[in-house]
C-alpha cells in the first residue's frame, strides 16, 4: 500500500506524531510519503490564530500534491488553532485534488481545549472531495511528548488504519 501523510506542524508536535505513524506503517511494509505544509511567510501565534478563526488559506512554500490517485491511504493532520484548522491546512483542504475513492485518516493535535470543530471541518471537506474517512483522532500534546506513549499510540493508530475490514 502507498500512503501520503499531509500535515502542518507549528511546534513540531504534529510532525512528531505523523513521523511515528509513518514509521509504523513502513514497518508493516507500506510505502509512505510525507508532505509538510509550510507557509511561504510564517505567521506569529496571534496572526495564525486570527487566520484560522477567519478560515483563511496560507500561501505555501511548496505546491500541493497534483493528484491523490496513486495513494490508497491519505493522512491529513494539523494543530488546533483557536478551535479551527490552521491556514496552512485550509490551503490543502480547500484545494484538495481528486479524493474520490481514497481512504483518509484525519488527525488533530492539541494542548488543551476541544478539537470537535476542527475535526468536523476536516471531515466535511474530505467527504466533499469524495474521500472515505476510515479513522479519526484528536491527540493531546502530552501523549506525543512522552516517548513511551507516542510509540504505543502510533502502533495502535497504524493497526487501526490497516484493519482488514477497512480495505
Amino acid at each position: 500500500m502507498r500512503a501520503l501523510i499531509v500535515y502542518h506542524s507549528r511546534t513540531g508536535v504534529t510532525e512528531k506524531l505523523m513521523r511515528a505513524i509513518g514509521e509504523e506503517l513502513e514497518h508493516s511494509g507500506h510505502r509512505v510519503e510525507y508532505h509538510k505544509l509550510e507557509p511561504s511567510r510564517p505567521l506569529g501565534y496571534m496572526a495564525a490564530a486570527w487566520a484560522a478563526l477567519r478560515g483563511r488559506e496560507a500561501q505555501l512554500k511548496t505546491g500541493l500534491p497534483k493528484t491523490l490517485r496513486s495513494y490508497e491511504l491519505v493522512i491529513v493532520a494539523g494543530p488546533v488553532q483557536a478551535g479551527k484548522t490552521s491556514a496552512e491546512l485550509n490551503a490543502f483542504l480547500n484545494n484538495m485534488p481528486d479524493g474520490i475513492g481514497r481512504r483518509f485518516g484525519v488527525f488533530a493535535t492539541m494542548g488543551s481545549g476541544n478539537a470537535e470543530g476542527q475535526m468536523r471541518s476536516i471531515k466535511t471537506r474530505v467527504e466533499k472531495a469524495g474521500g472515505l474517512i476510515v479513522y479519526e483522532d484528536a491527540v493531546r500534546t502530552g501523549v506525543v511528548t512522552n516517548p513511551d506513549q507516542l510509540g504505543a499510540r502510533a502502533r495502535n493508530i497504524a493497526e487501526q488504519l490497516l484493519r482488514p475490514w477497512v480495505w
